[in-house]
């Protein structure tokens, strides 16, 4: 026969005590880690008192930078996954920076159908893009270094017949 509160203790001491140790263990490691990221913007020279929007764009930068080189260098294949890995980053107020990428990505997809309905989300989220596609298309073609992806889509030649995918 067991006393009364035996199962409370135990439960105490092997359940409730490791628990709160390991809440305390990590809210410690996160303010040890809150202090080392500030050391480390301190001395590269970032501001410790930045606004939302200087945060956030301190955030995407890595993904700005590996979607951009892969734009110039990389293949088909990186420039949709870079695209996209920036896309989910993206916060929904930069919306110029989402045409570019959408641009970029219908530039690189070898479907015409799926070109046609990344061109329309690009008029979707800007309409005044949407009348000068063309045009935002070459700009992005000309920064592109490699092939494919370096000269315009048939999608923005008038009037060249359908060309299946392979």
């Amino acid at each position: 026969m067991t006393r009364p509160g035996t199962r409370t203790r135990w439960a105490l001491r092997w359940v409730v005590g490791p628990a709160l140790l390991a809440l305390l263990a990590a809210r410690l490691g996160q303010l040890g880690a809150d202090g080392r990221r500030a050391r480390l913007l301190r001395s590269l020279g970032v501001p410790a008192g930045l606004s939302a929007a200087e945060a956030s764009a301190l955030e995407v930068a890595p993904s700005r930078a590996a979607a951009n080189a892969a734009w110039a260098l990389g293949s088909p294949d990186a420039v949709k996954e870079t695209s996209k890995w920036e896309l989910d980053q993206l916060p929904s107020t930069e919306v110029g920076r989402r045409v570019q990428l959408l641009l970029r990505f219908g530039i690189v997809d070898t479907n015409p159908d799926g070109q046609a309905a990344i061109f329309g989300q690009v008029c979707a989220a800007a309409p005044t893009v949407c009348e000068h596609l063309k045009d935002a298309a070459e700009r992005e073609t000309r920064t592109r270094l490699v092939a494919p992806g370096n000269h315009l889509p048939l999608f923005f030649i008038a009037g060249h017949p359908h060309v299946p995918s392979l």
